[in-house]
């Protein structure tokens, strides 16, 4: 996929959502569209519109590949094979849903990553602007995840089976290394005015506790 001035076709996106709102994904695997909580709330990342300052949630070989995609039957699930000299790995896009009342206010997207042949490099750029980039987005490290906060919204990023990444200015970057048969998560949780419930890879049934003052629950692990 090529980019013109950092912006990409409107083609080349896809959407996932989970009926209360959507991410927009590129055909190079950027997330440039995001709204939280809600359709019509404010943007996380809105490179669609400002590539240079709108923010962005990156995932993509770090060597030269080719991509193509597809959802799944019957869903909005998206997944996105990456093919480079060196194998193939898959990534796969989806907002989850629960039935536990309680933790509604929650929205989830999670990306995960796949290595189906050989071992392909990835690099991820985490950089969320809150408020359509007007809000003074703060970064920081909190209980295993990158907490992006401002005002009474927040979104935590947190990475399982790789990397966790470093600060880099005004965003967190990393890399992925996986071989064949491995696979990462990267899942990105947010709340807005409610108390941040943040989701965990693995966990029997809905765990909760406190560690200062943010909500950690266990559910949902990916299959």
């Amino acid at each position: 996929m090529e980019r013109i001035d950092g912006y990409a076709r409107i083609r080349d996106y896809a959407a996932v959502g989970d009926g209360r709102t959507v991410a927009l994904i590129a055909l190079d695997g950027s997330v440039d569209w995001l709204c939280l909580p809600n359709v019509d709330s404010p943007t996380i990342f809105g490179g669609l519109l400002d590539a240079e300052r709108g923010g962005s949630f990156r995932l993509e070989p770090a060597v030269p590949y080719e991509s193509e995609r597809a959802y799944q039957q019957r869903s909005n699930v998206l997944e996105t094979t990456f093919t480079t000299a060196e194998g193939r790995v898959r990534v796969t896009d989806a907002m989850t849903l629960t039935d536990i009342k309680r933790i509604s206010p929650m929205r989830e997207l999670v990306r995960k990553v796949e290595a189906l042949a050989g071992t392909v490099p990835l690099r991820w750029r985490f950089e969320p602007r809150l408020g359509y980039a007007r809000a003074d987005t703060r970064i920081e490290r909190r209980v295993g995840r990158w907490f992006a906060s401002a005002a009474a919204d927040a979104v935590a990023l947190g990475v399982f089976g790789g990397e966790q990444g470093a600060r880099r200015g005004d965003a967190i970057e990393g890399e992925l290394r996986l071989a064949q048969g491995e696979s990462a998560l990267l899942s990105l949780a947010g709340a807005s005015r409610e108390p941040a419930v943040i989701p965990g890879r693995d966990g029997p049934a809905f765990e909760q506790r406190s560690v200062d003052g943010v909500r950690l629950g266990h559910a949902w692990p990916p299959r």
